[in-house]
């Protein structure tokens, strides 16, 4: 029920600038450039370039229920998407993001602190979207859409004495379909998509280990609105929820199994746009919370069991979208 709960209330949000003020809700079959239902037309290139700063924290406690350590992480994250219209209705892209520094501060119940960081990019990944349907001949917009992102970079833990890296270490996929409805006013966008995760390895240097998490498939719905203030200003407000599914994970060396309950994610999601050059460049600034359900690591020795809890994270950031020619 918290869960339903807390999905109507984001849904609640990402409504609320359409309230704002009347709405002309007539049919409207234009792209615009930072409308969640932009799909780029023949021979046109649209991309964009976002920087990110996320600060997450949270608890963690023994299987006695006992605090352990409290937790802080803060990441700086450069983004890049690219994308390729073939047609009116078929796109293709491909996204990267590098982290310069994602730093993990740990402060433990004995009153010690351990300072973690890790950086490098991610494993790209490649994507095609098909508009089966267009809002022009159509009542809606229908994408089915896809990505893959190969496993080329290794994931290697982060220690005290080494940083880690942050590729996941393992292939990963992408499969869904989204509804889309668009006034000259108004924009809507409803989407469910499964995220397909195959088996992955990490390393740990610290104390040579390598573990092995088998795969497993996360869902997703969401929901993404624009407003469109005037020519130049425009708002975008929406929320996603993941159902995230329970991970088993082998340690190589020692043959320790423990399964992880990571628990549901909830995210908000706000945007103020502003048309630099109207329909070719859009820079934004974008603010999201996500919130977390408490996570626990479950082992066949029930005296190893850990969790997290009170975990939230923000990320504020600034994003460029652009169309060529």
């Amino acid at each position: 029920m918290r869960r339903l709960s807390g999905f109507a209330a984001g849904a609640a949000f990402a409504f609320l600038p359409l309230t704002a003020f009347a709405q002309d809700l007539t049919p409207d079959s234009t792209r615009y450039l930072s409308d969640p239902n932009f799909l780029p037309y023949t021979g046109h290139i649209y991309g964009y370039s976002a920087y990110g700063h996320t600060w997450t924290n949270g608890d963690t406690f023994n299987n006695l229920s006992d605090k352990t350590s409290s937790f802080r992480v803060n990441t700086d994250t450069l983004s890049q998407f690219l994308s390729y219209g073939i047609t009116d209705d078929l796109e293709v892209n491909g996204a990267v993001r590098y982290d310069p520094d994602s730093q993990r501060e740990i402060d433990y119940g004995n009153g010690t602190r351990a300072t973690l960081n890790s950086s490098g990019f991610t494993d790209p990944s490649f994507g095609v979207v098909w508009r089966a349907l267009d809002e022009g001949p159509s009542p809606v917009d229908f994408d089915l859409f896809g990505s893959y992102t190969p496993n080329l970079i290794n994931s290697n833990s982060s220690t005290i004495n080494a940083d880690g890296t942050v590729a996941r270490g393992g292939a990963s996929g992408t499969a869904g379909a989204a509804l889309g409805y668009v006034t000259q006013q108004f924009s809507i966008r409803g989407a469910f998509n499964a995220n397909i995760f195959g088996a992955s390895s990490s390393f740990d240097p610290g104390n040579g280990d390598t573990y092995q998490t088998q795969g497993f498939n996360d869902y997703v719905v969401s929901l993404a609105t624009q407003t469109r203030l005037d020519p130049l200003f425009c708002i975008n407000a929406g929320i996603d929820h993941t159902f995230a599914s329970n991970t088993n994970a082998l340690n190589a060396a020692n043959g320790i199994v423990h399964t992880t309950q990571p628990g549901d994610n909830t995210a908000l999601h706000a945007a103020l746009n502003y048309n630099l050059v109207p329909e070719q460049a859009v820079i934004a600034a974008t603010y999201t919370h996500n919130f977390y359900d408490n996570s626990q690591s479950v082992f066949a020795n029930p005296a190893l069991d850990t969790s997290t809890r009170s975990k939230s994270g923000n990320v504020l950031g600034m994003q460029l979208s652009y169309l060529l020619p």
